[in-house]
Parts: structure tokens; sequence; C-alpha cells
């Protein structure tokens, strides 16, 4: 398992698709926050509930769905350019190989958005400080801050580990990846709106209730699972999903 691990993080370092996750997951974190900090009015900076800075993180909150399509294509590239069949020469058993995925992606993506926040935290810094501003950075520390940063970190690494088992579950790049968009983004949003019974189990409802714990319905009602549950629920889908990926793949030629 330590040389599958190695392999992957060899593949990280000599491809194109991880450096193309951090260099999109900086600009999209990146670009709104610079934006605020040149245009926005100095009493909107200087809010002191959360602030200029809740703003700020504005760009960071679509980084793990930059995890999730990071997951996808760490999977299917290597269809897509036929070198899963080395890793399935050297490892027969591809469980393995897709569990090691799995660890490895979930890692990225934990490490990708906690790059991402501390970049986004000192460039409020150095943007306050040139504007001669003052940061209110007090509520980082209240009760619970710390807890949800942690939350947010899992469910990103949850994300891109998701993608890895969607990849290896359909294989097809380009559908794979705007069907999953599509869902998350459009598709799981109307459920919750209309059937919030059923959309609080969707996969990336559950995903984000693990930061949130429950969810907020057009009525304003808030409904759902709690943190705990919403955590279970994710690892579910996960594990179906990399299940069905593990089946379909033994049965498949790869050649």
């Amino acid at each position: 398992m330590i040389d599958l691990v190695a392999a992957e993080l060899l593949k990280l370092r000599s491809t194109r698709t991880a450096l193309g996750l951090l260099i999109a997951a900086v600009l999209v974190g990146l670009a709104p926050a610079v934006l605020i900090l040149i245009f926005a009015p100095a009493e909107v900076l200087e809010d002191e509930t959360v602030g200029g800075f809740g703003f700020l993180v504005t760009g960071v909150t679509v980084v793990p769905l930059l995890g999730l399509v990071f997951g996808i294509l760490s999977m299917t590239n290597e269809y897509r350019h036929g070198t899963i069949t080395y890793s399935y020469l050297v490892t027969p058993r591809r469980a393995r190989v897709i569990a090691v995925k799995l660890f490895v992606c979930f890692g990225v993506g934990i490490v990708v958005l906690a790059l991402v926040g501390s970049l986004v935290t000192l460039t409020a810094i150095i943007g306050y400080e040139v504007r001669s501003l003052e940061l209110e950075t007090s509520f980082l520390f209240e009760d619970g801050v710390a807890e949800t940063l942690a939350l947010v970190l899992l469910a990103a690494g949850l994300m891109a580990a998701l993608g890895v088992g969607l990849g290896a579950l359909f294989r097809n790049q380009p559908a794979t990846v705007a069907g999953t968009l599509i869902w998350a983004l459009a598709g799981e949003n109307i459920v919750v709106s209309l059937k919030p019974a059923v959309g609080q189990y969707l996969p990336f409802a559950a995903l984000q209730q693990v930061v949130t714990g429950g969810v907020t319905v057009s009525t304003g009602a808030e409904v759902g699972l709690s943190r705990p549950e919403a955590f279970l629920v994710s690892l579910g889908y996960i594990a179906v999903v990399s299940i069905a990926a593990v089946y379909t793949t033994m049965r498949r030629d790869v050649t």
C-alpha cells in the first residue's frame, strides 16, 4: 500500500492535473478577495459582524467543487490516456488502486483548501494594512469557529474522494464532470427546495450539512441532518459509489 501511495504522489507531482487544480483554486479563491479589497467601501470592510472578511472568502467556497472535479479527473485521465492499464498490471487487486486514489485525493482536497484559505487570510491582512483599515478577526477565536473550519476541510476532502469514486464508476470524463456539476449546482437545490425531507439525504446536500448541520429551505425553516449524521451519509455515498466502481471495474477490459 505504501508503494501505491508513493506512486500516486509521484503522479501528482509529474502531471498537469494537480498543478492545474492548484492554480485554479488559488485564482478562484484570491481573485474575489483582491477585487473586494480594491473596490469595496471602507465601511463594508470594517463591518464588525463577520465584516468584509466574510466577503473575502466568497471564492474559497468554490474550491471544494474544484476538488470534486480533480477527483473525477484523477481517475478518468488514467482511462483516457491508457495509464490505468499499467496501474492494474502492477497491482492486479484493482480495489487497492481505487482505495489509494480515494485516500490521496481526500488529502489533496484538504491541503488545497487549507492553502487557499491561508493565502486569502494573508491577502486580507496585507490589503487592510495598505488601505489603513482595521481587520476584525476576533470572531475567528469564538467558540465553534475552529470546529467549523475543521469541518469545512473535512467536507472538501470528502468531496474530492467522491469525485474519485464517480470517475472510476462512469469513466467518461466530459459526461461525468458536466453531469456531476449540473446535479451539484442545480439539480439538488431544486429537490431540496421542493422536497427537503428527501433532499437532505442527497450526496451534496449531505456534504454541505457536514459543515452546517441542517439546511435552510425556501420557507426559512431549518431541517436536515446533524453533522454526525451528515458525515455518515456522505461516507455511505462514497462507499457505495466506490464499491460499485470496483465491481464494474473487475468486469471491464481496461486495455
